[in-house]
């Protein structure tokens, strides 16, 4: 090795005028999956002693050094920034990052003549994978036989839709795990190729995170993810050697599922008013436990809060016992438990209003802001935080429609409070359509019924009464507002009208009791 030149494992945290050289094994845009943004261009870079390290370069440098770099050759990188590696989503294991500087000196050599290896991997066994469920610190490397693979399709998300690919790989145990690729990966490879191929085909697939789903573990790919096929290295050549070429090599081909729905009809699947879901309350259980509502936000709950210490694997609530956190659910202890938002916000539609939680990622895209950051700018300055503002005036009094499902605390316990499991920007020209294909439809959920009909209110705080002065509902039968306790634990508005002028919302004073029954009532849920 030249004296001049440093290995990736003598470097130290800060700016490095001394040069290092290596070959770039891999490329890749890392890229906001809610807006499509690129943030950065980032890389692992390998060195003669086979130590290996990522490189970023930042958003800002990306257009200057993406035309100097390319993937599989050698360079001489000189004067750039030494960083601790990130908190999660590390694609090797490394103490250590490289970032690009405006100084950065960026010199190709020829490859070809390097001792330099093209390729290296951190394979984890089939059996390790569920220490990594949920766990997002590194990324993981796998490697085995094409067993499944199916075509690519479409499916819809609320930032619109995506490319996805299920495949499934084998070990040489004979044991499968499912892989499910994400845009750009799931064609990273040819389905002619696979498909008129008589030869085993031996896949690795780089930097994937580990999931479970009803009990079964698979992979999911990243933007890191990389997917080789028959590659030229050692596990590779294992494999092959452990397999009978001589047999006929047999792949499944996987059929994409039969019934997606698009994110306009999951929109409307199930529609409910508030009152219909609390008349569903009071009546016998049904079997289906999922709506939709469309309402109004009025408040950010930001008085309580905002996470809870969750496990990583199942997502449910740890509690602290003694000096250990033990997940119920796994029956097991957790050593490092995960925050996990628990956003409370309180809607509202024209028959009444409930708290709604909304959790984890459906939370995080409301928002649009990490759970980490949320809780840092908070600490700083509360409410009058500029972040928090923002995020408090970006969704309150803006329509939303919520999908929720009812779980035992709404249907044993008469739980006003709902879990949001997914929620959806309103589209006011599709809800038009839909309330004027309801008009002389015999469900007509939008058409008030001339019968008086009972609906709960959960009211606010003190500090939110002035929402509450402006907020009114429409109604269009006979009779007068009065306050009941038939039937139901909570108390119970009915609202009648014999004109078409709008009741004003303000109970404050009639109901206030109630606010108290529903906060010393709140829980997780269950999920």
């Amino acid at each position: 090795m030249n004296s001049s030149h440093k290995l990736l494992n003598q470097l130290t945290v800060g700016f490095d005028s001394k040069k290092i050289k290596v070959r770039v094994t891999r490329m890749w845009d890392a890229i906001n999956t809610n807006t499509g943004d690129v943030f950065a261009l980032e890389m692992v870079l390998l060195d003669e002693n086979d130590n290996h390290m990522v490189a970023i370069v930042p958003k800002n440098l990306v257009q200057r050094f993406r035309p100097q770099l390319l993937e599989g050759d050698v360079y001489i990188l000189e004067k750039f920034r030494v960083t601790p590696r990130k908190q999660s989503w590390n694609v090797v294991h490394n103490e250590h990052n490289i970032y690009f500087t405006y100084t950065t000196l960026v010199k190709k050599l020829d490859g070809r003549m390097s001792s330099i290896k093209f390729h290296k991997f951190e394979f984890i066994d089939f059996n390790d994978l569920s220490s990594r469920c949920q766990v997002f610190t590194f990324l993981s490397d796998v490697v085995g036989r094409l067993s499944k693979v199916g075509p690519i399709y479409e499916v819809s998300k609320s930032n619109g839709t995506v490319k996805k690919r299920d495949i499934a790989i084998t070990n040489k145990s004979g044991e499968s795990i499912n892989v499910t690729l994400w845009g750009t990966t799931s064609n990273q490879f040819d389905d002619e190729t696979i498909l008129v191929s008589d030869q085993p085909l031996v896949f690795v697939i780089s930097s994937v995170t580990v999931k479970q789903f009803r009990g079964s573990y698979y992979l999911s790919s990243t933007t890191a993810t990389r997917v080789y096929m028959n590659l030229n290295i050692s596990e590779v050549a294992d494999y092959l050697n452990c397999i009978d070429s001589t047999a006929p090599q047999t792949i499944e081909v996987l059929h994409p599922p039969k019934t997606r729905e698009a994110i306009q009809q999951l929109m409307f699947k199930n529609r409910k008013l508030l009152s219909e879901i609390y008349q569903i309350m009071a009546g016998v259980q049904t079997e289906e436990l999922v709506y939709t509502s469309k309402v109004t936000i009025l408040k950010v709950d930001f008085n309580s809060q905002l996470y809870y210490k969750a496990c990583p694997k199942c997502q449910r609530k740890v509690t602290l016992q003694g000096s250990n956190f033990v997940c119920n659910a796994c029956n097991q202890n957790v050593e490092y438990p995960k925050l996990r938002y628990m956003l409370k916000v309180l809607a509202s539609d024209a028959t009444g209003s409930a708290w709604f939680v909304i959790f984890d990622q459906e939370a995080e895209r409301i928002i649009e802001h990490k759970l980490s950051f949320v809780l840092e700018e908070f600490n700083k300055e509360g409410f009058s935080n500029e972040i928090v503002s923002s995020i408090i005036n970006k969704i309150t009094w803006k329509p939303f429609v919520f999908q929720i499902k009812l779980n035992n605390y709404n249907l044993e316990q008469g739980s006003n409070r709902f879990t949001v499991t997914r929620w959806f920007h309103c589209d006011f020209e599709r809800e038009t359509n839909f309330m004027l294909s309801q008009i002389g439809g015999t469900n007509n959920q939008y058409q008030h019924e001339t019968s008086s009909s009972q609906i709960p209110i959960s009211t606010p705080d003190d500090s939110n009464q002035q929402h509450f002065n402006t907020l009114h509902m429409n109604h269009s039968s006979e009779g007068s507002t009065k306050i009941t306790e038939e039937g139901n634990p909570h108390k119970k508005i009915c609202m009648r009208s014999d004109n078409e002028k709008p009741i004003n919302a303000d109970l404050h004073g009639q109901i206030e009791e109630n606010v108290q029954t529903e906060e010393n009532s709140k829980q997780v849920p269950e999920e």
